[in-house]
């Protein structure tokens, strides 16, 4: 459908392109030269206006005000001179030649003037038609594309191939887990509908900001968590949680050293972070491939919070770093 639509318009801009030549050259030049110099006045105008609100504003100092605008004002005062002598000149000119043609031919028939009076009329019938056709093809365009999409539609409108009806993001526009995890549920979506009322309260609350990426990320939202994450670091570039995750994201689309990096910072205003040991112990097994390194900061992360959230994570990656450091 989308295609046949767009095949419509282009139909249509090339008949107003062939149409085109119906109007005189000469009246063509006369009205693209006065729109030209109409819009460059009311842009010399424009710029007036804005010279007098910096000065009222105090963005500018009366000397500058001057400077500034006295170039604008003689640019504009020639333009509308040069507006004003072309409709004088448009003026004599249609005088003239119906003087002259009164002259050669005083009575002309009036048969011919009917015919080509309706030729005419035929011609700027046909380009309002099609003006009005191209029009409507570009509203239902607008319409279709910015009507809510279902979760197995693609953006053009039309079913993704091979998409599972049960998978994919919410229709209602709720963040979407990533594959291969449930849906989002409601306690979830209630939370971060509350915590997103709270940083349209206080933009600049970091602590808002964290709630409400650690929200999109319970909500399995990670690309939503990143830009909150991000945001946390604008407004505390030191924040360590904010880091940690960031840097643990790093490591997740292949930027294993710029992970550690991360995380390294994080850990030397931060020795005894948890998640921040369990990222760098992640880091260094599975990205650097450094066993041992890896081992130290796990047997610390266990030191620290014996009973923390990454506790089996932890032991099944001592299992597998010492069972890379035998081989």
């Amino acid at each position: 459908m989308i295609a046949v639509l767009i095949i419509g318009g282009l139909a249509v801009v090339v008949g107003l392109l062939i149409l085109h030549p119906s109007f005189s050259a000469r009246g063509y030049r006369h009205i693209r030269t006065r729109t030209s110099n109409e819009v460059r006045y009311r842009e010399l105008l424009r710029q007036l206006r804005d010279l007098d609100d910096d000065l009222a504003a105090g963005k500018l100092t009366d000397v500058d005000h001057v400077l500034l605008r006295r170039p604008v004002e003689r640019e504009a005062a020639a333009v509308l001179r040069r507006i004003k002598t072309q409709g004088r000149a448009a003026g004599s000119g249609d005088v003239t030649s119906g003087a002259g043609s009164g002259s050669t031919d005083s009575s002309p028939p009036r048969g011919r003037d009917a015919a080509a009076g309706a030729r005419r009329w035929r011609r700027r019938t046909v380009v309002v038609l099609a003006f009005a056709a191209g029009m409507v093809s570009v509203t239902i365009l607008l319409v279709n594309a910015t009507s809510p999409r279902s979760a197995q539609q693609s953006i053009s409108g039309d079913l993704a191939a091979g998409t599972a009806t049960s998978g994919g993001s919410r229709s209602d526009g709720a963040p979407s887990s990533d594959a291969g995890q449930q849906s989002a549920t409601p306690g979830q979506l209630a939370a971060i509908d509350a915590m997103v009322a709270r940083v349209k309260q206080d933009p600049k609350d970091v602590g808002g900001h964290l709630a409400l990426a650690n929200a999109y990320a319970a909500a399995g939202a990670s690309q939503l968590a990143a830009m909150e994450y991000l945001a946390v670091t604008q407004l505390d570039p030191a924040n360590a949680e904010a880091n940690t995750y960031l840097a643990l994201l790093a490591f997740q689309v292949g930027q294993a050293a710029q992970g550690k990096s991360m995380v390294d910072r994080v850990l030397a205003a931060h020795p005894e972070y948890p998640e921040a040991l369990y990222v760098r112990g992640l880091i260094l097994l599975m990205g650097l491939h450094q066993p041992q390194a890896a081992e130290a900061d796990l047997n610390a992360y266990l030191a620290v919070a014996p009973f923390g959230s990454y506790r089996t994570a932890v032991e099944t990656l001592l299992v597998l770093a010492d069972t890379q450091d035998q081989q």
